[in-house]
């Protein structure tokens, strides 16, 4: 049955949903402002899981650069020593107009002196922090967290910072959903166009952009997935057959009894997850599997082969984000934000609870 014309495409219900994404803050006043006015106004520092070594036959390379995207500074990184640009390693795309910090790994062989190395990065536009050699290059994913300092200017520190702390001990107490941030969607949210176009075609994804169209896809299902169950009321809430993290070790498991998992949950051991849909998933189990699986009906996806087609393994993402370090403090041109965020997660998802902007 063909739809009436004036039914929405699922593009578009994505839209809708990404527009009108919960604030774990509802009921207290934004205080409105903007980010990024300028890229010193967005600071962030990546922080590796470990330190180089001082041995071995690649080079870390810790530096700051701004108005730069991570695969324009790689590239420009590997022509000093002949490489190609996919022999750098980097372990995670950054914010091109921001003042970023980040660490990334050259193949050096032993024979080339480190004073050598330094001299041929010395001419680079960069400021070069720190230079070490490593056993192992950096792959994609190799970031344990994201520090942030954060400028929102346009507001008045006489007006805005009394409702700022309001919301950032709501956020401190409570947490705050893990969307997805808008820039995942593209200008104009133009990439769930481009996701839909590709499950339509019902072909095998292949290259690195088809890839990103169907992880756009699978991002926009964890939003719904998630909006829908803060509202339903189920946000602060352990459900059975949850697919659960422990958050010191990341260890994964099916909540069979909830009432236990909820007292681990309230002391923050544990951390309920949401859908990347993928064929090798793991399941939740009874009532939190049935919310999981309406999502795809819902968006006429429950097609059991799509995401095989699709070549999406999928995966699991933590629901929550804890800011323990969150602090606010005055500035001359308005409020600062200082947090910590760990990989994946992002600095929006934080900032829109205190601009209110869509």
């Amino acid at each position: 049955m063909t739809p009436p014309a004036d039914t929405p495409s699922i593009a578009e219900r994505f839209r809708q949903c990404m527009t009108r994404l919960p604030y774990a803050t509802a009921g207290l006043p934004g205080v409105g402002g903007a980010i990024k006015a300028i890229p010193e106004h967005f600071e962030v520092a990546e922080l590796l899981p470990y330190a180089a070594c001082g041995e071995g036959e690649h080079l870390f390379v810790t530096l700051r650069r701004k108005g730069w995207n991570t695969t324009d500074v790689a590239a420009t990184l590997a022509e000093p020593f002949g490489l190609r640009p996919g022999e750098v390693g980097w372990g995670g795309r950054k914010d091109k107009q921001a003042v970023t910090t980040q660490t990334f790994s050259i193949p050096l062989p032993l024979r080339t002196d480190l004073a050598t190395a330094e001299a041929r990065l010395a001419a680079l536009p960069f400021e070069m922090l720190s230079i070490a050699r490593h056993r192992n290059k950096i792959k994609t994913g190799h970031v344990a967290a994201n520090r942030f300092r954060i400028v929102l200017s346009g507001v008045t520190t006489d007006h805005a910072l009394a409702p700022a702390l309001a919301i950032a001990d709501r956020l401190r107490r409570d947490g705050l959903p893990n969307f997805y941030g808008e820039q995942r969607f593209g200008i104009d949210m133009g990439n769930l166009e481009r996701a839909m176009a590709l499950v339509q075609r019902q072909r095998p994804a292949r290259g690195k952009q088809n890839a990103f169209q169907v992880s756009v896809l699978q991002s926009a299902l964890f939003n719904v997935w998630l909006a829908e169950r803060i509202r339903r009321g189920d946000g602060a809430a352990i459900l059975q057959g949850d697919v659960a993290q422990k958050c010191d070790t990341g260890g994964l498991f099916v909540v069979d009894d909830a009432a236990e998992a909820s007292e681990r949950f309230a002391g923050r051991a544990i951390v309920y997850t949401g859908p990347i849909y993928g064929h090798k998933m793991m399941p939740a189990a009874a009532s939190a599997a049935l919310y999981e699986q309406q999502v795809l009906a819902d968006y006429d996806l429950a097609d059991h082969e799509l995401f095989k087609k699709l070549r999406a393994p999928g995966s699991r993402r933590r629901a929550l984000l804890y800011l323990d370090d969150l602090l606010i403090e005055p500035h001359p041109e308005g409020l600062c934000l200082r947090f910590t965020l760990p990989t994946g997660a992002y600095a929006t998802t934080v900032l829109r609870e205190f601009t209110r902007t869509p």
